[in-house]
């Protein structure tokens, strides 16, 4: 009987220490996947978030194109690459595949083409994240070759990551840039990863900066980088949540009749493409000499 109760006594302690574990630890069972097309829903979890754990715990991680910027044009935003590597229903044809399309045409595209903000609300949210002194950074594919294009599409939407972007305590901003699999930056508040997995370049940054956090926030366009991310922090302690962004391809559907591009869009980029290339062939020449420039 004794040892009947010592058992019943042992498994209920077990119970207490398994529940008071799991709290403490944040024992979360994997990120948790929301799809939304507002920044006010992102602000409500992230001010929830802030409560529970403090400020100093919670980290946002925004991605740009789609997310916090939009093209003002097809031709160089997020739809003309999606089409040119054949992810939308409608695929591009030999003639309309554009050269040099890493080495040289997004870069160009990037340069010229100005972009604007997802929704009007964004730098002020962004702000408000900052002032509370939540640490907040931009996460992006984009090559750090696309840097200076970059940085002056936010300055203009008037977003700066530079003030509560993660750092190694005590220390200045750092200043990242070299390869692993591919290229990756970190300056300013930005890290730029030429298209490696988000998940794992998380991981890294976080490592890197020895920055940890209880909660962290999400938030990107892609549904790739939705499942990396899933994938990355499933078994992990952190209370996180991923924010499917969709408002700039919902947006766009609802334009198409449903479709993220129409054979009409597809034949216009090809067109502006040829246009801008023989007004650039008559200006610069030597552009067209042969090779990529950026090769």
């Amino acid at each position: 009987m004794r040892r009947k109760n010592f058992v019943s006594l042992l498994a209920a302690f077990a119970i207490v220490v398994s529940v008071s574990f799991a709290f403490t630890t944040g024992n979360y069972n994997g990120p948790k996947t929301i799809t939304t097309t507002n920044y006010a829903t992102i602000n409500k979890l992230v001010t929830e978030l802030t409560n529970k754990y403090g400020k100093s715990e919670v980290l946002v991680v925004l991605d740009i194109d789609n997310t916090i910027l939009t093209s003002t044009t097809d031709l160089g935003g997020d739809v003309w690459y999606q089409w040119q590597r054949e992810k939308l229903n409608i695929k591009p044809t030999e003639e309309q595949k554009v050269a040099c399309l890493f080495e040289d045409a997004i870069g160009l595209l990037y340069e010229l083409n100005p972009m604007y903000l997802t929704e009007p609300e964004v730098p002020s949210f962004i702000d408000e994240w900052q002032l509370n002194e939540i640490a907040v950074f931009a996460l992006t594919s984009r090559s750090p070759k696309y840097r200076a294009a970059t940085e002056r599409e936010l300055t203009r939407s008037a977003i700066n990551f530079t003030k509560t972007a993660p750092r190694p305590a005590g220390e200045k901003l750092p200043v990242y840039r070299y390869k692993t699999k591919r290229e990756l930056s970190y300056m300013q508040g930005i890290m730029m990863t030429t298209g490696m997995n988000k998940g794992i370049m998380l991981k890294h940054i976080l490592e890197k900066t020895s920055c940890e956090y209880k909660a962290i926030v999400f938030v990107d366009d892609s549904e790739k980088n939705v499942s990396n991310l899933e994938a990355e922090f499933a078994n992990t302690q952190i209370d996180m949540t991923i924010f499917h962004y969709t408002k700039v391809i919902e947006d766009r559907k609802a334009a198409n009749g449903g479709l993220e591009l129409t054979q009409e869009q597809a034949d216009k980029m090809h067109h502006d493409w040829l246009e801008l290339n023989k007004m650039l062939k008559v200006i610069f020449p030597v552009r067209y000499k042969g090779g990529c420039l950026g090769e």
